[in-house]
């Protein structure tokens, strides 16, 4: 798959997502490189950086456990008490590791 076209479907999908009403934003920690590009950009304070314990690891399946290896247990959190779902982070996130999803 060339990179133009990857970049396309994910340009898409990510207008699917923004467009969807009263949803909610979330991380994928499978995905989360810990860069902090979305906590550096969220207007509302609503995301942070956790360290996953041990226990979280284990949990993630491979493709995690993998990016844990090599980039750290850094991950992006997002407070859904902070977040207004204005899909910021959304489009910094260069995994594309945050979604929003229908609550």
């Amino acid at each position: 798959m060339n990179k133009g076209f990857k970049q396309k479907i994910i340009a898409n999908k990510l207008d699917q997502e923004l467009s969807i009403n009263g949803g909610v934003v979330v991380v994928d920690e499978t995905s989360c490189d810990g860069c902090e590009n979305c906590v550096d950009n969220c207007p509302h304070s609503a995301i942070s950086i956790k360290t996953l314990s041990d226990a979280d690891v284990k949990k993630l399946p491979f493709k995690g456990r993998l990016k844990v290896k090599v980039k750290g247990r850094n991950k992006a959190y997002i407070n859904p008490d902070l977040c207004t779902s204005c899909g910021l982070c959304m489009k910094q996130c260069h995994e594309f590791a945050i979604h929003k999803v229908r609550n």
